[in-house]
């Protein structure tokens, strides 16, 4: 993954050259750019966001816009504290109708009010700025949320290995939200996704997560000629009366977390990766792992 980045970083860097030997020529036909949006929430553990800007009119060249960002409001977000631009230049090209500010929030440990910040168009080429010339950005506080401070990058430990995994919650009003994470990243594959319940009783104070078994956790994959393509579930292996081992999709694996959040155990049982052709267990297995922990 990191050969990739640095790869398409090189690319970048060739195509950005080669485009300042060439003086570009810019749109000359009537049109405008505007922020898509006058405000925009997110939650502090967002991540990666874009801003779109849009154009109104049709090109004949491509539109370059640059921005700037800026301290607003009664708590203000810091840039390069609070959230990071990539970039405040973007190139549209005479073919697209809106181009995009990307940056990326960052997630801290404090519990803080709500944090804004505006992005400003500040100059335009091959074009003129529109009515919507900036968007309010406000990041909202996760750690008061115990749900929300769950969520994030993870590295998890087992018996089969370990691996880098993110933590993903339902938006809030969305159907799951303070219920079910999505928790990708398992056996080094982002496509891989675990359901992992959540419970918290504000009452007592106490809470937990629960890995359920016979739950899909990946589909349509490739096992090689031998095995074919198949879904994966969750699922754990039980020994009958008769002393034989058997597949069971019963139950799940609870884990706690500590006081700090930084730590989740889930007590020691075993977890499986079972096959399904067609949606029946076909045998196969492709992990089973046990001593299962997450380290923030």
């Amino acid at each position: 993954m990191k050969l990739y980045k640095l790869s398409a970083f090189v690319l970048a860097t060739a195509i950005f050259a080669s485009c300042s030997e060439e003086e570009l020529s810019w749109n000359s036909s009537a049109a405008t750019v505007s922020m898509e949006q006058a405000e925009l929430v997110y939650k502090e553990n967002k991540g990666m966001v874009n801003v779109p800007i849009v154009v109104d009119g049709e090109l004949n060249g491509p539109v370059e816009v640059t921005v700037e960002v800026a301290e607003v409001g009664e708590n203000p977000a810091m840039e390069d504290v609070h959230y990071i631009v990539t970039s405040k230049t973007v190139l549209i090209p005479a073919d697209a109708t809106s181009g995009k500010i990307e940056f990326k929030t960052v997630d801290d440990a404090d519990i803080n009010e709500a944090r804004t910040f505006v992005i400003n168009i500040k100059s335009v080429n091959g074009a003129t700025v529109g009515e919507t010339a900036s968007t309010t950005v406000t990041l909202k506080d996760n750690d008061s949320q115990f749900y929300e401070k769950l969520q994030g990058r993870w590295k998890m430990t087992s018996s089969a290995g370990t691996w880098n995994i993110n933590i993903i919650g339902a938006e809030e009003g969305e159907e799951g939200y303070n219920e079910v994470f999505q928790v990708t990243g398992i056996m080094g594959y982002d496509w891989t996704s675990m359901t992992m319940f959540y419970s918290y009783d504000v009452a007592t104070k106490t809470g937990y997560v629960y890995i359920p078994f016979g739950y899909i956790f990946a589909e349509g994959v490739n096992f090689g000629s031998s095995v074919g393509v198949c879904d994966v579930t969750t699922g754990t292996v039980v020994t009958g009366d008769d002393g034989k081992n058997y597949m069971s999709f019963d139950g799940g694996i609870l884990g706690t977390w500590n006081e700090d959040f930084t730590e989740i155990t889930f007590e020691d049982k075993l977890l499986y990766g079972f096959l399904l052709d067609n949606g029946a267990p076909n045998g196969y297995t492709w992990f089973n792992c046990s001593g299962i922990k997450m380290v923030k």
